[in-house]
Order: structure tokens, then sequence, then C-alpha cells
């Protein structure tokens, strides 16, 4: 059914609303008139009112212009709609005490508030254009990038930059160990047939040297070197002529040096041992006999035969059976007892009491083997008088 329907005011009354509606005949209906009460008309009035509030969160989203800027009906007239989103919204607070309600009435039109409801407001300029947010603040955003790229070229702190050296310092200790004793020897060579070959220790990564000398301590030239396993323990040639210098390579492994000697057809032969602990840095050949370069001497002489305990005094090393005494009025003088001998080496020479036995080393060092005495008389390095008292107890190398 289609009608019209019209809504008068009383002007006289503001109590009493008379709405009457007419009804146009169509397809011969009468019309008629409808009397509304006082709470019909509330009611009604309720339902336009969130109606509009609805519209008036709506219309903001859709409608063109600025964020923040929506739909009002304040400036309209009365009894008017309105036909758009209105832009002249002042911001909250600024001149107004509290929020303002425009009013409208007419065909689906109604009162609504100037704001979406429960909805905080925006800040608008002057002009109605909204207020872009503040910038951050300089320092956290200079903390925060200094902190980024600190992370970025440097990723570890300096605790794990220690912890990586600490672990790489232990890992690096438990593959090589400890460092090896390096000591130097002095070893009898024997050329007679059956004699056993004397035993040097090597350690990778040590040079070993071995200098060959005769009984008199004079240099054994060498004509040539033969090695049993060349790759793992590789020999040269020094510039002196009775040298040989020895690098080996591997942990674990043997082989034999033999070295052909001046005016000898037998080779003195040494036994190359690798070894994790102990390296013999500087080995002295001494060969039994006089090689090319020795002294003929005015007198004749018995051959010399120089024991291991000999040589093992000679280079300092004693017996653990054996007494260091103490040795009063030089330096240069270290003196054991051993059973019934006194062993004394020196690099000066003794001229009283006479000696029993004396050995003379390729480096000037001689020892002497005497009857126990406890004074000894030498001659010092510039020719002077050196009277040196023995005791008994440790060497402090006191000078007198």
């Amino acid at each position: 059914m289609t009608g019209r329907r019209k809504i008068k005011r009383d002007e006289r009354s503001d109590r009493r609303i008379k709405v009457r509606f007419e009804e146009a005949p169509c397809c011969g209906e009468t019309s008629g008139k409808i009397d509304l009460s006082l709470p019909a008309i509330v009611v009604f009035s309720l339902v336009l009112l969130v109606m509009g509030a609805a519209a008036d969160r709506l219309l903001p989203s859709i409608a063109p212009g600025p964020p923040g800027v929506h739909a009002s009906t304040e400036d309209l007239p009365l009894g008017t709609t309105s036909p758009g989103p209105s832009v002249n919204q002042e911001p909250p607070g600024a001149n107004s005490p509290g929020p303002q309600t425009s009013h409208g009435q007419g065909p689906g039109g109604a009162g609504s508030l100037s704001g979406p409801s429960g909805a905080l407001p925006q800040e608008t300029g002057s002009q109605g254009t909204p207020v872009p947010p503040p910038p951050p603040d300089p320092a956290l955003f200079h903390k925060e990038a200094v902190r980024e790229t600190i992370h970025k070229s440097f990723p570890l702190t300096p605790e794990d930059i220690l912890l990586l050296k600490r672990t790489l310092y232990e890992t690096q200790q438990a593959v090589h160990g400890s460092p090896p004793v390096g000591r130097a020897v002095s070893l009898q060579v024997s050329l007679d047939p059956g004699a056993s070959f004397p035993v040097v220790h090597l350690v990778p990564g040590i040079a070993s040297t071995v200098t060959v000398v005769d009984a008199t301590g004079a240099p054994w030239p060498i004509e040539d070197v033969i090695v049993g396993n060349s790759k793992s323990f590789p020999v040269r040639r020094m510039s002196t002529s009775n040298g040989v210098v020895i690098e080996p390579k591997n942990n674990v492994g043997w082989t034999s040096l033999s070295l052909v000697l001046k005016g000898r057809g037998t080779p003195a032969v040494l036994k190359l041992v690798d070894s994790d602990h102990l390296s013999d840095t500087r080995v002295t050949a001494r060969i039994e006999g006089r090689g090319p370069n020795a002294i003929a001497p005015l007198f004749r002489e018995p051959k010399p035969v120089v024991s291991a305990r000999i040589l093992a005094f000679l280079d300092g090393i004693p017996p653990p059976q054996a007494q260091e005494l103490h040795v009063v009025g030089t330096k240069d003088m270290e003196a054991w007892r051993f059973g019934s001998r006194l062993f004394v080496r020196t690099h000066m020479d003794v001229l009283a009491p006479s000696w029993i036995e004396t050995v003379e080393g390729p480096n000037g060092m001689k020892l002497y083997v005497f009857s126990p005495v406890s004074v000894i008389t030498a001659a010092g390095e510039n020719g002077e008088m050196v009277t040196v008292e023995l005791r008994e107890g440790g060497n402090d190398g006191q000078q007198g």
C-alpha cells in the first residue's frame, strides 16, 4: 500500500503533538487517520537518535576528506537534513566547555553527537587538518642506532672473545703438550764390529745438531751422509765440515744415520728416535781414535779410553749417586765425589795436585779425575793463579 505521510507541529502546544497520516486512495482503498501517543513518540525519537549516532560514526570512514572529519548537522537550518559530511569541526576543548549536540528534524534525519560515541578525540589544527604525532626523542634514537651498529659490527661480547681465546689455548696446549726437555749430550761412537749404536732423541719442530770429534777433541770431517728415512728425518750439512742438522717431521718413528768419516772406511752409525718429551738438541759424537785433524804428540801416548761415565761428568750430567761439593774461590768449576774419585769440571787448567785422568770437550770444557782432595790450584783465564777450596755441600759459585 502506498501513501503519503505528513507531520504537522502544533505551535500553540509544547506537550501535545498531533500527527496525521493521510493516505491517498489507491485501488479503491479509503484513507484514515492515526493518532500517536506521547510514549510512542518518545520511543520513535530514541530510535531515530540511535540511527543518527550510528550514521555519524560510519560516515567519517566512507566520506571523502582528511581523517577525523565526520558528518554533522550542527550548522544546518532547523528541519533540514545533512547533505554530506561537515568539515567545520572544532577540536575538543578549544572553545566549547563540553560536547555539543546538533539538532535536526526531517524525514530520515535526527539529532546526533558531534563525535563518535566512545572514541577518543583526534587532535586537529586550526584549519581542521590532523596534527601529526610528535617526533621520537633524538637521544633514544641515537642510543638505539649505536646499539644496533655495535651489534652488527661486533656480534661477540668481550666475554665471548675471552672464552674463545681460552678454548683455543687449551685445545692447542692439549694437542702440542708441554715443552720437551732439551739437553746437550756426548755420545761415545765405536767403529768396532758388534758395537751398539748410540741413540739420539728427536722432537718434531726442534732441530738437533750432530758434531763429530775424535778422541782428542779435534773435528773429524764428514765426507758423506746417509739417512734411512729422509722424508721423516731430513738431514742437511752444516757450514762446518764435521756437523749435520736433523729436522724431524713425524711424532712417531725411527731410522738410522750413517756418517762417512774422512780417512775411515767404516761409517759411524747413530740411531734416530722420535720423542715427545726429550730432545737431544746438541749432540757431540766422539769417535775412538785420532782423526785427520788431531795434533801429533811429541811422545807416544797410550790409546785413550773414555767411558760413558766420564762423558756424563764432562757434559755436566753426573749420575744420581754422585755427591756435589761446595766450590769456594771461583765460579768456573764444578766438583763431585763419586765412589773413591773426585771429578772436577772446569775451563781452567789445573796445576796441582796431579790428576788420574783428564778429558777435554770440543767447547774447551775439561774434566779432571783426582783422588779425594780439598784444595786445587789452577790457572785462570788471564794466567793468574787461583786456589780453589772444596767443601761438603752444594756449589753456590761463591767467589773467594
